[in-house]
């Protein structure tokens, strides 16, 4: 039998004027720690990823969505 899991809205997939939408980019905090996720302009439909100052990530919209359920999961907030 699946579980049943929270279905948790992307901030990507909020328009203006929606309850929880917040403008770009979409920092996740987590104590010291904090990632980054904003639009790719250059590649529509991707995400650049960037944890603290690290390399920043190129990700497709499935793997960002799946990152951003992941990172929840772990503890960051947005």
């Amino acid at each position: 039998m699946p579980l049943k899991k929270k279905q948790i809205v992307v901030p990507w997939d909020l328009k203006v004027g929606d309850d929880k939408f917040i403008e770009e980019p979409w920092i996740l905090k987590k104590g010291k720690e904090y990632i980054t996720i904003e639009t790719n302009n250059n590649n529509k439909g991707n995400f650049y990823l960037q944890k603290d100052d690290e390399k920043r990530l190129s990700l497709s919209a499935l793997q960002a969505k799946l990152t951003y359920y992941q990172l929840i999961e772990f503890g960051y907030k947005l």
